[in-house]
């Protein structure tokens, strides 16, 4: 009768040691991070305005917009077919 109760005992330190491993992991997840040091971030912020007041190279080419054409009745892009592809089950639209 002793044998059974420690193989019991023996199989609750697995959950009792998998739950102190994760309370320890989210104790030291939840601490405070140090504070920022205050010349660091300074120059962090004045380097990322200095990177957003650049101009863009003018040799790159501009978004062009395409005319948006007006859909069929129930027809979307994501029910069409893709072109070479054979339609699968997954494929079409189901009514909701």
């Amino acid at each position: 009768m002793g044998g059974v109760t420690l193989s019991a005992l023996l199989w609750w330190l697995i959950p009792l040691g998998a739950t102190l491993i994760a309370l320890a992991w989210a104790t030291a997840r939840s601490r405070p991070r140090r504070m920022a040091d205050t010349h660091e971030t300074v120059g962090d912020m004045a380097r990322f305005r200095a990177a957003m007041r650049k101009p863009l190279p003018a040799d790159r080419p501009t978004a062009e917009r395409r005319p948006v054409r007006p859909s069929r009745a129930g027809a979307t892009r994501a029910s069409a077919p893709r072109p070479g592809r054979t339609r699968r089950p997954a494929d079409r639209r189901h009514p909701a």
